[in-house]
This record gives C-alpha cells, sequence and structure tokens, in this order.
C-alpha cells in the first residue's frame, strides 16, 4: 500500500513506530535548544495527510533537520521515484527494502530504478518495431525542450535528466502516432532520436549498457530517416562508449572509427576521434595511437566554434581529458608527463568554459589529473586534487566517474600505505559504494 506523504514514507523506511518518531523528533528539537514535543496522535495524522497546512514554523524546522528535506515536501504526496535511503551507514532493514551497492557492486541502484530503466528501453524497442507517419503542433516548443535537456544534463544528477527526458520521449512517440506532412515528420523524428540518444547517454552513465545499446539503436534509426550525420555520430559515440567501459576497447575503437568517416562539424568529429584515441590506448597499441593522438590534438586545437547545445556539444575541455586518459594508458614517462599537461588543460577550460562545466565532467578531468600526478610520485598534490572530487553528491556520481576513482583506488593500493595512503583509500571506497544510480528527491 502507499503512503499519502513523503513523511510516512520516509518513517516507514526507517522503520519506525509512532513513538519511535515522536522520540527521534524530540531528540532533535532538544539538540535545537527546544523543548517542543509532539504527541503520537499528532504524528499519525500528519503522516496520514488529516492536517490543513503546515504546523507552526519551529516544529517545520525541526521536522526538516529531522529528515533533510523541506517541509512542504515532506507533508505531499511522496514523488513517483524511490526517495533517497537515511543518511549514514545503512541498516539490516533498509539493505532489504534498497538493493545496496554496498554488496552488489558499484554501480547498483534500486530495483525500481532498474525496472523502470530497463521498461523505458523496452518502449524505444517497441517504437523502432512499429515506425509509421505521424503529427506535431508543437514542433518549436520540443526542440527547445530538447536544447534545454541536453543543458539540464551538464548540471543536474542523470536520474532526474532520465525521467524528463524519458516523458518527452513518450510525448514524441504519442504524436508520432498520426500522419503528418513530411517536413513537420521529419523534425519529430529527429526530435525522437536525439531524445533517444540522451537516454542512451543517461543510461549508461547508471550504468544500464543493454538498455543504452537498445536506445541507441532507435536513435540510430530516426538518423537514418532524416539523414542526420550530428544524431548519428552522438548515437555511435554512446555506443562506443558503452563498449569501452565494458572493457572491450576493440569494438569500442572499430564503432568510434567507422562512425567518424562520415562526421561532417568540427564537434562529431572531435568527438569520435577523442573516442577512437583512448580506446586504442587502452588496447595499447602504440602504432595506432601516435596517429590517432596527433589527429585528435589537431582537431582541437582547429575546432571551431559549434553552437550544439549542453551535452550535444563534445567541447574542447572534454577532448583534452580523453586525451589525457589516453596517454596515462599508454604508461611511458613522456606519456605521462604529457598526461598531466592534458589533464591539467581540460581542468582549465572546463573551469572557465561556463556553458561547459558539468560537475560530473570537471570531476573526471580532474581524477585523470590525479591519476598523472600519483604515477608521478606527487602524492600531496594528487590528494588535494582529489579531495575537491570526492565531496561530489552521490547523484552526480555517473559511471565513468565511479569507474575513474576505482582506478584512483588502484593506483594508492600500490602505494606505500602511509597515514595520507590509508585516508584517501577509506574516502575512495566511500566514494564507489554511493554511485548515481540513486535519484534525488524533485524539488531538493
Amino acid at each position: 500500500m502507499g503512503h499519502p506523504t513523503l513523511l510516512a514514507l520516509l518513517a516507514a523506511q526507517r522503520h519506525w513506530t509512532s513513538a519511535d518518531a515522536v522520540a527521534a523528533f524530540g531528540e532533535v528539537a532538544q539538540s535545537m535548544g527546544s523543548t517542543y514535543i509532539v504527541s503520537e496522535r499528532q504524528w499519525e495524522r500528519w503522516c496520514a495527510a488529516k492536517v490543513k497546512g503546515l504546523p507552526r514554523p519551529l516544529c517545520c524546522r525541526i521536522l526538516e533537520n529531522l529528515f533533510e528535506r523541506p517541509v512542504r515536501d515532506l507533508f505531499a504526496p511522496p514523488p513517483l521515484m524511490t526517495p533517497l535511503p537515511p543518511r549514514g551507514a545503512p541498516t539490516e532493514g533498509d539493505r532489504a527494502y534498497w538493493r545496496e551497492p554496498y554488496e552488489s557492486g558499484p554501480h547498483a541502484g534500486s530495483a525500481v530504478i532498474d525496472e523502470e530503466i530497463v521498461t523505458v528501453a523496452d518502449d524505444s524497442a517497441q517504437f523502432t518495431r512499429r515506425i509509421r507517419r505521424v503529427d506535431e503542433r508543437a514542433l518549436d516548443q520540443f526542440d527547445a525542450d530538447v536544447s534545454q535537456l541536453a543543458v539540464d544534463y551538464l548540471r543536474r544528477p542523470p536520474y532526474f535528466a532520465f525521467r524528463r527526458v524519458a516523458e518527452l520521449r513518450n510525448e514524441v512517440f504519442a504524436v508520432l502516432d498520426s500522419r503528418h506532412p513530411l517536413d513537420q515528420e521529419r523534425r519529430l523524428y529527429l526530435v525522437a532520436g536525439k531524445l533517444c540518444a540522451l537516454l542512451a547517454h543517461i543510461s549508461a552513465d547508471l550504468d544500464h549498457p543493454h538498455e543504452a545499446e537498445t536506445h541507441v539503436r532507435t536513435a540510430l534509426v530516426c538518423a537514418e530517416l532524416v539523414e542526420d550525420d550530428s544524431l548519428r555520430s552522438y548515437a555511435r559515440w554512446v555506443q562506443s562508449n558503452v563498449a569501452y567501459w565494458r572493457g572491450d576497447y576493440r569494438r569500442a575503437a572499430d564503432i568510434a572509427r567507422t562512425a567518424r568517416e562520415a562526421a561532417t562539424t568540427g564537434s562529431d568529429l572531435l568527438r569520435l576521434v577523442s573516442q577512437e584515441t583512448r580506446a586504442i590506448a587502452a588496447m595499447r597499441d602504440r602504432s595506432a595511437f601516435a596517429q590517432v593522438v596527433a589527429t585528435a590534438i589537431d582537431v582541437r586545437e582547429n575546432a571551431e566554434p559549434t553552437d550544439e547545445p549542453g551535452v550535444f556539444r563534445f567541447s574542447p575541455g572534454k577532448a583534452a581529458y580523453y586525451v589525457s586518459e589516453a596517454y596515462h594508458a599508454m604508461g611511458s614517462p613522456a606519456d605521462l608527463q604529457l598526461a598531466q599537461q592534458q589533464a591539467r588543460e581540460s581542468v582549465h577550460l572546463l573551469s572557465a568554459d561556463p556553458d561547459d562545466q558539468g560537475p560530473s565532467l570537471l570531476a573526471a578531468a580532474t581524477l585523470d589529473l590525479v591519476a598523472a600526478q600519483l604515477t608521478a610520485g606527487e602524492l600531496d598534490g594528487a590528494a588535494e586534487s582529489l579531495r575537491g572530487v570526492l565531496d561530489t553528491r552521490p547523484e552526480l556520481r555517473t559511471v565513468p566517474v565511479v569507474q575513474r576513482v576505482r582506478r584512483i583506488d588502484q593506483q594508492l593500493a600500490l602505494t606505500k600505505g602511509t597515514s595520507l595512503i590509508l585516508d584517501l583509500r577509506e574516502q575512495t571506497a566511500l566514494f564507489i559504494a554511493h554511485p548515481a544510480a540513486t535519484p534525488e528527491i524533485p524539488g531538493r
């Protein structure tokens, strides 16, 4: 049975009786210097939404401190998303309610999240199987919404973006159930393709590679229908990325290389050649690496500014940290020096470009710098750089970020076990245990 308020749901997740809740409320009130108390009957009325308006201001402040949620959210119906569990180490009850990443892997989310991501991927697959002509009245609004979502994805937690993109994609699919003039139909397929490509990107960041590839296939169908090379390039890059983070570097390189043959803009070419570079480096193919990394740097240095919004733009700052990662993978002393140089350039570019700076991108670039500093024996500098990343909120810890932190932890494990190393390893373990698969509460 559902809960009438978020307050009731959060209390249930903590396995509180009314007496437990009242006691916890009193403890928080005391810590705030107040003697305010609440009866069990009043607590039950709050949970059941049987009160008008909000409690008195002092009571609201106590509730907000107790649950770390805005009081208006607490007295509202629970969001469709599963809320975050209480902070701190999970109890056995919490472990039963959540499919915790502590025991099931670094990127596991709740079963509710997994099921929804799979369901949305199934919708994309169904669309691919039943393409037909359809109609739309707000094409300009759809275009604007897609652009805004692409920008938001750089700045908001990925699961928040996932819901919004999925909802808009469903609207477009619904519109594509009626016939329309060819020019309008073309725009609709392009919008649908971009939204599916975004869903692929988000699913991959939340460690759902199978669903990501399903969305990619749908995006590519749309790209072929409208003959759009930029959409095709972006979708292929996501597909290559999925293979890369699975450790299938050969496939990642092949996808990127094949796709860049059709890349027609600077941003598309930069995205694909950068991806191919790091995939080839991961294979330790030095002969192929020398040529492709030179191409990647040349394309980056000569790339013209583009007006693609948000994640549809592959920026020089992002390209620099791909090259940094590639040099680090090659591993020679000269390569490692270049890796640190490229990582510093990436951090500088991402920090200086407000249109480009998303927390996940900046974290990834900084982690590449940390890796290069550790390899060069610059432990103090690496620790300083790493601490900034370890403060990243859990909902922003995407697969690329967590995987990089995991690599840093492996480097730390090979370093002499000083107190600083032990402290950093403890912090990286906590970071890895809380990846971005957990959604944020809307409105926070």
